[in-house]
């Protein structure tokens, strides 16, 4: 299967972004209920100014963004409205590496997936062959080349 993401989605970038740092579940809380903390929105701005550097194409990515209360904070507040459209997408939520690599497939053009690990570190090592912690706030630049070949171009790792 993930030959056919390679082949499929050439000359694009995709950006693996794991939500910032959370806070723990209150009695009878839901996982997928938990807030950011002060430091999680800390992280977003850091978020925000990295990614503006980084992206550069013609066109704004599209971003699929986890249905749980920390990712769609995280995407608001590091996306803002500067980085294009943002679609909620429930498979991300609990996503294996294989569904992680479907999505990319379903989407052309420049991507942002706003989820969560292990499924962000499981699908970055699966593309690139090397396999990479990502800290909450931690972005994974991978860039699609005109071969097929999928690389890990950038990193990013929050200081707060």
């Amino acid at each position: 299967m993930i030959n056919s993401v390679e082949r499929e989605n050439r000359a694009r970038t995709v950006w693996l972004i794991r939500h910032a740092n959370a806070a723990d579940a209150e009695p009878g809380q839901k996982d997928i209920d938990r807030p950011l903390t002060r430091r999680g929105e800390r992280q977003c701005a850091q978020m925000k100014d990295w990614l503006a550097r980084r992206m550069s194409g013609p066109a704004a990515p599209t971003a699929l963004v986890s249905p749980s209360a920390r990712a769609r904070r995280t995407a608001e507040l590091a996306l803002g409205d500067e980085f294009g459209e943002r679609h909620e997408e429930p498979r991300i939520w609990n996503a294996t590496a294989a569904m992680l690599a479907a999505l990319v497939q379903e989407h052309s053009g420049d991507l942002l997936l706003v989820g969560h690990n292990p499924g962000l570190e499981q699908v970055q090592a699966s593309l690139t062959g090397q396999l990479m912690p990502l800290s909450t706030g931690g972005i994974f630049e991978l860039e699609f080349g005109d071969q097929g070949r999928v690389r890990l171009a950038a990193r990013f790792e929050p200081d707060a």
